[in-house]
């Protein structure tokens, strides 16, 4: 597995990382679950903060030390209280158990590999209680890669503290078979004149996961397959349409 290396652009995260809509659903359903919650690639805490803010008794995984590192001092800020631990999410050893798992973003997509994927399903059971549930979240294929076409796009341009700005671009293809994309972000931060001062890039990989595919690596994982929505709004998963797969596993 070649992980993404999110140190590099641990700094600039925040600053375009902004989305917020899947946040009341993962803090309903946690709410909803009534005991400890593991979140898994939780990065700098844009879920996790709300959850602890919430009363949420949280665990939060990444392999990213700068991600955490961030969400460390975001805690401190707060006076709020969270286990924050680095760590692979394919072998965590977390010493407990929880009610729930999550795991937001489509973050489990960077594990390309299917081996990769069910070690990471199988840690996970491992980590819950009987009947505790897991929700997984994952890019729709059929509608995520209508942008994978090897063209460069803008994302966004962003504040950069009081006298500059960032643009972010990104780009990426199919590579080969299998549903594996790779692709490329390019970070372009300028001062307060339009001058460029520094450039960064972040090689992508992520997979595509089908349907079919995820099912049958979560069923022989030990998983159920509770439910599957297609958005945030808990819409039943539409194949052609839906933006995601949000699975809902019990263990």
């Amino acid at each position: 597995m070649k992980d993404i290396r999110w140190d590099s652009v641990a700094s600039l995260y925040d600053l375009y990382v902004t989305a917020t809509f899947d946040v009341p659903f993962f803090l309903a359903e946690a709410k909803a679950a009534g005991g400890p919650v593991l979140e898994l690639m939780s990065g700098t805490g844009r879920v996790s903060l709300p959850l602890v803010e919430a009363g949420i008794p949280l665990t939060c995984v990444d392999a990213s030390g700068e991600m955490l590192g961030r969400l460390r001092e975001k805690l401190s800020a707060g006076a709020l209280e969270a286990t924050v631990v680095q760590g692979d999410v394919r072998a965590p050893e977390l010493g407990s158990t929880f009610d729930l798992a999550i795991l937001p973003f489509n973050s489990f997509s960077e594990l390309v590999d299917h081996s990769d994927q069910q070690q990471a399903l199988a840690a996970v059971h491992r980590h819950l209680r009987r009947g505790a549930t897991f929700i997984c979240t994952l890019h729709n294929p059929s509608v995520r890669r209508a942008s994978v076409d090897g063209q460069p796009r803008l994302v966004g341009k962003f504040p950069l503290g009081e006298d500059g700005s960032f643009l972010l671009w990104s780009a990426s293809r199919f590579a080969g078979q299998g549903g594996v994309v790779e692709g490329v972000q390019v970070y372009q931060e300028y001062d307060g004149l339009g001058v460029l001062r520094r450039q960064r890039m972040l090689d992508m990989r992520f997979a595509l996961i089908e349907r079919e595919q995820f099912e049958q690596r979560a069923i022989g994982s030990g998983f159920r397959v509770a439910g599957l929505y297609g958005d945030y709004d808990r819409s039943p998963f539409l194949p052609d349409s839906s933006p995601y797969m949000i699975w809902i596993l019990e263990a």
